[in-house]
């Protein structure tokens, strides 16, 4: 999965702006041609680390299998809960009060899983942008109610991480197969075929994909070329 090119240690605080003169949008562009047209279709794209790690990987958590909607509304009354949201404060935090939130017990335990494994240095969150991809995922997905594409989009949405593939998301590979057109696989790994040119940026190029799915391009039926020639 990673590529020595795709694990700087960024800033949590810088945004990531990705445009046509952007290094790793020409690189991505000049490997892979449809990409490039898709690119060209979507326009300028933000990626916005997180500056407060923690926080976003237990929200994280507690969105899971929720609308968005639900979700922002428990993030919302946990976060008037414990307004200092470290991982000392949520395991000095009144289970009962958190449950009042909405956040199911499972959730709890997850969350203070994670809190435990932070406090005791098995999660090493201050050398979040020192650790490679792979041994931040082992890390992660230790934690109870972690799993590989919890962690995977933790990578590339609070930290920023360039060369983040997650195969293991069905949107993405369904944009991948429209993009390429290409026939059905047995083993629905479309990604698989054509990501590899797209490293060191697999993470940039997947932004492009879910917007792509988003907009409705991959369920319009129409080639990328034809999405382009009618915008």
């Amino acid at each position: 999965m990673d590529h020595p090119a795709s694990e700087p240690s960024l800033s949590p605080e810088a945004p990531i702006l990705l445009h046509n003169e952007h290094p790793a949008i020409l690189a991505l562009s000049q490997a892979d041609p449809k990409l490039a047209q898709l690119i060209r279709l979507v326009g300028e794209l933000t990626l916005m680390p997180s500056s407060h790690p923690f926080e976003s990987l237990a929200m994280s958590i507690i969105s899971q299998q929720l609308s968005a909607k639900a979700a922002a509304t428990i993030k919302s009354r946990v976060k008037h809960l414990i307004p200092d949201f470290t991982p000392e404060t949520v395991l000095a935090a009144d289970e009962a009060a958190i449950r009042a939130c909405g956040v199911s017990a499972p959730k709890i335990r997850y969350i203070r899983d994670l809190s435990s494994k932070i406090t005791a240095g098995e999660v090493l969150l201050d050398s979040l942008y020192e650790l490679d991809n792979a041994e931040l995922l082992k890390q992660l997905t230790s934690v109870k109610g972690i799993g590989i594409w919890t962690a995977e989009m933790f990578l590339i949405f609070a930290l920023g991480r360039p060369d983040v593939m997650s195969l293991g998301d069905a949107g993405l590979q369904r944009a991948a197969r429209w993009l390429h057109q290409l026939g059905e696989r047995e083993d629905g790994n479309y990604l698989g075929q054509i990501a590899p040119v797209w490293a060191p940026y697999r993470s940039y190029a997947s932004l492009y994909l879910w917007r792509a799915v988003d907009l409705g391009f991959v369920a319009s039926g129409q080639r990328v070329e034809d999405c382009v020639s009618l915008s």
